[in-house]
């Protein structure tokens, strides 16, 4: 995992069969598409015990820094409790912050989609360049499309929903954020090639990472996707994204992109937002600002040299692609 994922992470053997991962400057949202692909590599394992193979399963229990934490035994204590959920529903999950997640791929049995959202270009006026694709799941009891509570579906089952999404879209251009365990398997790498490569595959398509594997595992990915046509962008860069931790692996990067944080005066970000954006223009890297909603902010980033794309509800809310015309 610290081979893959990166050298700042930690892991610490707690006796018996347990052990503790650190990830440090993380949120359980970023994290949480890692430790789903360490489960899935266990449990699709064989192992080899007395002279058979058997099969193996793991539980595990995910929590975060809360603010009212006064020691780093607080979130042992919590991500322990959730631990021992896990075990108590059938030793083969994830509990995060004492929520059991559903980790199987459902597909066969609800209704996944992609929703899209309008990436624009700064232009005069602005234009409705690229669709970003987010996962929905229909809630059959509340007749309603919603959020997944997990995000798990086979890349099999991921490229026929794009594949639809591309059949009522006019923009033919998708930007689709992909788990750090996603982008290192090769095979799924070469399942999303030949898509894109494929007759009805789409005319450019922009990986969006929100996590930096280490970097002697992600220059060759990084050289395979830009060999098939394929860019990359950084995303979720901010406070919890040093510049001397990525700035070794920005070479690797066709763009990076900023998210404004939900506040009343959006306005309080433009310091972050100038100093990310003067960078993306001296490495030569595409600039897109995520988040806005405010008329103030949109108005000060037109008038910026440095940006190249924005996003936000300020254009409108993700919609089915036959509802995004």
């Amino acid at each position: 995992m610290v081979h893959q994922y990166g050298e700042h992470y930690e892991v610490y053997r707690t006796g018996g069969e347990e052990f503790t991962v650190i990830f440090p400057n993380s949120t359980v949202k970023e994290t949480f598409q890692i430790m789903a692909h360490c489960w899935q590599a266990i449990r699709t394992h064989e192992f080899d015990y007395d002279k058979q193979t058997i099969k193996v399963t793991i539980s595990s229990g995910m929590t975060e820094l809360y603010a009212g934490d006064r020691s780093p035994n607080d979130i042992y204590k919590r991500a322990d409790h959730s631990l021992y959920i896990s075990k108590q529903n059938g030793r083969d999950t994830i509990t995060v912050n004492g929520a059991t997640q559903q980790l199987q791929d459902d597909s066969n049995q609800v209704k996944y989609a992609y929703f899209v959202r309008g990436v624009y270009a700064d232009t005069t006026p602005v234009r409705r360049i690229a669709e970003e694709l987010q996962l929905r799941r229909y809630d059959q009891t509340a007749q309603q499309w919603v959020l997944p509570q997990q995000h798990y579906l086979d890349i099999d089952t991921r490229i026929e929903l794009m594949r639809t999404a591309l059949l009522n879209t006019r923009t033919q251009v998708l930007v689709k954020a992909l788990p750090v365990a996603d982008f290192l398997n090769q095979a799924i790498a070469d399942k999303i090639v030949a898509f894109i490569n494929g007759p009805d595959g789409p005319n450019q398509l922009y990986i969006e990472l929100n996590q930096i594997p280490a970097l002697q595992v992600l220059v060759p990915m990084a050289n395979f996707y830009h060999a098939n046509g394929i860019k990359l962008v950084l995303s979720q860069i901010g406070t919890n994204r040093h510049f001397t931790k990525i700035n070794a692996s920005l070479d690797y990067f066709d763009g990076i992109k900023f998210t404004v944080a939900a506040q009343p005066d959006q306005m309080k970000a433009s310091k972050e937002i100038k100093f990310w954006g003067t960078l993306a223009a001296s490495r030569q890297l595409g600039f897109s600002v995520d988040g806005v909603t405010d008329q103030r902010l949109f108005a000060w980033l037109r008038q910026q040299s440095f940006t190249n794309f924005l996003q936000g509800d300020y254009f409108g809310q993700a919609q089915l692609p036959l509802l995004a015309e």
